[in-house]
């Protein structure tokens, strides 16, 4: 289950194909294709038209849930990612966000909550991404200023980096 700055990350890093070949079954809803389709984000988008991100659309029963779920996540959480909280939840997956709010909301939940770093390692492990080249995209992505814990992302640089 994926919200919309996951995906961003990947498509910045140029990750999205290594993370389709990975063979981790792609979710999120129809709200955050809106918000992908709003930001111009084409690569991301093209695999929405391929079957590869699996895409959700809510019913109005559904959207009342996700507005209720706002609400109790409070203002900081977007209505959209609320709706890939929701989709988790309700089919028990994995939720992957870097939205702080959203993140502590699926703690909660006791739901297993990950972020980008978490499928940088996931893409290392299956031998996808060779470290070195992890390294250059995080560089990248830290250098577009996303909202990555940068500590975390320092540990990961010094391990992945040669010499």
């Amino acid at each position: 289950m994926q919200d919309a700055n996951i995906l961003i990350d990947l498509e910045l890093a140029s990750l999205l194909d290594l993370w389709f070949q990975a063979g981790i079954e792609t979710h999120t809803t129809d709200l955050i294709r809106s918000e992908l389709e709003e930001g111009e984000h084409t690569q991301a988008l093209a695999y929405f038209s391929s079957g590869h991100v699996r895409e959700h659309q809510l019913n109005w029963d559904e959207i009342v849930e996700v507005s209720r779920l706002e609400k109790e996540v409070g203002s900081k959480a977007k209505f959209n990612d609320c709706s890939v909280l929701f989709l988790a939840e309700k089919i028990n997956a994995i939720l992957l966000s870097g939205d702080k709010a959203l993140r502590k909301a699926g703690g909660d939940r006791r739901i297993e909550v990950r972020g980008t770093l978490w499928i940088f390692d996931q893409l290392i492990a299956k031998k996808l991404l060779a470290p070195e080249l992890a390294a250059v995209k995080m560089k990248t992505l830290l250098s577009l200023k996303r909202f990555l814990p940068k500590a975390e992302c320092e540990i990961r640089l010094r391990k992945w980096s040669p010499g």
